[in-house]
């Protein structure tokens, strides 16, 4: 249900000050003998605040004043200089006139009415054209267009929150409520929505109050987060300050787990509520508890050696367990604590208890088996890091031979510059990564692309097919297209990235290379690499002591790229001015 069924002559005068201001306390039954008190002072700005906290921590009654659905005792609400209720001044306006929509968690859908008048229903004083402009508009945003025809009995769970989203936000509110509007739709379901919420809100930029007892979508969709107990406000800041320990572990705080690893998603099942994921450089696959990726995602893995079990024989019953097969590489002791490292293919360290320090298979070199519950692994969002970090992002159709070759050169080469391994180029904040239009997820890399850059010297890492998202578009620094053609089709569907989208040849296109043998393939990699170089130059990723290490510098190709000249050039970007600043524009 939406509070906003005002007349669009009702809507109070924009003001460059659209931050919500909350000042209110609220008894349920006044008197000094009440035993809750909802007492909480707030501003919310523009974009997400996520309100948690336990069941009668006061979420809903804060969110139900400020609709003027419920009037506190005291206090005063404002959206800029537009005040909504003062107790003071006895100002309370009906909820109508507040310019307040509000999603309850049961959306109240007229059943009667298809999705289109349903929409509508809040723009009744408007004219027929206005609002049929309106419709169409918030239903392309939450991507339900297709079901104006259709009663909500005829639609799935998701498509009535879209369509409940979509009825308040049409009314074009000064803020937008939100409670528990995802909680019985599954965690595909609630990431969709979720990226529609977004997007749509970074064009509008109202005041959102969301309030949700998953600390997925807290971290999600918030921009900040306040903490309700027993009425008052504990606590409030970035999301990953202010949620609970247990699950900050394995989401801010990567220190925390004694085994890292990057990895990739190339399974989800759905019906184990799992996913496996394939550990970066290595044959090993690991099953943890599903999270909110698609196949072909990069993510972390965090295991803590007190949740690693050693065995020296394999184990007949496998229960929930993940079981690795290793050698002990040598074990340690540091204050009480006895550490194994194991090798596998990765290293991983695992703490060891008195029964096993005894055992006399304990040895080094020793084959022993790794137990590993599910439970135990861990998806760290490095959240706070990528945002950080600087990521380059190499664009072709399929994500299985140019893109995914030209990642692999860039990488190795921005490891070859600041002379660190490249494994470790998440920890110094850079990085290539690469991605289709057209992809099928989780393909791996052409073995003939593969072939040819071992062929010229370069490593061919572990690589698993992905499309391009939105996330990775606002992340990216630059994106470097292999076509005219792809360029056009990336700033098409995502708007956001016309600015940095490029292509990688500056005169000329990378075509197709299927068909070619390895040793042509192997001369389109010498290629890339000259193009990569002078990106990375023009990028200011400089090199280690003005030089690139032996051995690992980029060999320029004796002959410039077969180009097509048929296409038109992409748009050169002007230069920065300063050449010390941090990122500079493409040539």
């Amino acid at each position: 249900m939406s509070s906003g069924t005002w007349s669009a002559a009702s809507r109070p005068v924009a003001s460059a000050n659209r931050t919500l201001h909350v000042e209110v306390c609220k008894r349920h039954s006044p008197g000094q003998s009440s035993r809750f008190q909802l007492d909480a002072k707030l501003a919310v700005s523009p974009g997400v605040t996520v309100i948690v906290g336990r069941s009668g921590a006061g979420k809903t009654t804060l969110l139900r004043c400020i609709a003027g659905l419920s009037n506190p005792e005291e206090g005063r609400i404002a959206i800029g200089d537009h005040v909504l209720f003062d107790s003071r001044k006895n100002i309370k306006l009906a909820p109508a006139r507040r310019w307040v929509a509000f999603v309850f968690q049961d959306l109240a859908l007229f059943p009667h009415l298809s999705v289109e008048d349903n929409v509508m229903y809040g723009l009744r004083r408007l004219d027929t054209a206005e609002r049929k402009r309106r419709m169409r508009e918030v239903l392309a945003s939450f991507q339900i267009e297709h079901l104006v025809r259709r009663f909500p009995r005829e639609i799935s769970g998701g498509e009535q929150q879209r369509v409940a989203l979509a009825r308040s936000l049409v009314t074009e509110p000064s803020v937008l409520l939100l409670d528990e509007p995802l909680s019985s739709l599954d965690p595909r379901t609630k990431v969709l929505i979720i990226d529609d919420l977004r997007r749509w809100n970074e064009t509008h930029r109202i005041p959102v109050l969301y309030v949700t007892h998953d600390h997925d979508e807290l971290l999600a969709l918030g921009d900040r987060a306040i903490v309700l107990e027993q009425g008052r406000i504990v606590t409030e800041g970035p999301p990953l300050d202010v949620i609970p320990n247990p699950l900050r572990l394995a989401t801010a705080q990567p220190e925390r787990f004694e085994n890292i690893f990057d990895a990739t998603v190339v399974e989800i099942r759905d019906q184990d509520d799992t996913m496996v994921c394939e550990l970066t450089g290595t044959s090993i696959r690991v099953e943890a508890p599903l999270a909110q990726v698609a196949v072909g995602s990069e993510v972390c893995v965090g295991i803590r050696a007190d949740d690693i079990l050693l065995t020296s024989s394999q184990p007949s019953v496998l229960g929930d367990c993940n079981v690795i097969r290793g050698k002990i590489a040598r074990v340690e002791r540091s204050g009480a604590i006895v550490e194994a490292q194991v090798s596998c293919g990765a290293a991983f360290r695992v703490h060891l208890t008195s029964r096993s320090i005894a055992s006399d298979w304990l040895d080094a070199s020793a084959n022993i088996w790794m137990m590993i519950r599910i439970r135990a692994c861990h998806v760290v969002r490095s959240t706070l890091s990528e945002a950080l970090q600087r990521l380059f992002v190499f664009v072709c159709q399929a994500n299985t031979m140019r893109s995914a070759m030209a990642q692999a050169i860039c990488n190795a080469e921005i490891a070859a510059r600041l002379g660190v391994p490249l494994e470790s180029l998440n920890r110094h904040g850079i990085k290539a990564v690469s991605a289709g239009l057209t992809a099928e997820p989780g393909q791996p890399m052409a073995a003939a692309v593969g072939q040819a850059l071992e062929a010229i010297g370069m490593p061919a890492a572990e690589h698993r097919s992905r499309n391009l998202t939105r996330a990775m578009v606002q992340r990216a620094e630059a994106i470097f297209c292999m076509t005219e053609q792809q360029r056009a089709e990336v700033t098409a569907k995502f708007p956001e990235a016309a600015a940095k989208a490029h292509c990688l040849h500056p005169h000329g296109e990378i075509g197709d290379p299927r068909g070619r043998s390895v040793d042509g393939l192997s001369e389109l990699a010498r290629q890339i690499q000259e193009l990569i170089g002078q990106k990375l130059d023009d990028l200011g990723v400089s090199r280690v002591g003005g030089a690139v290490p032996n051995g690992s510098s980029i060999r320029s190709p004796r002959r410039m790229i077969e180009v097509s000249t048929n296409a038109p050039a992409a748009r050169p970007a002007p230069r920065a001015e300063h050449g010390n600043e941090r990122r500079r524009q493409l040539p």
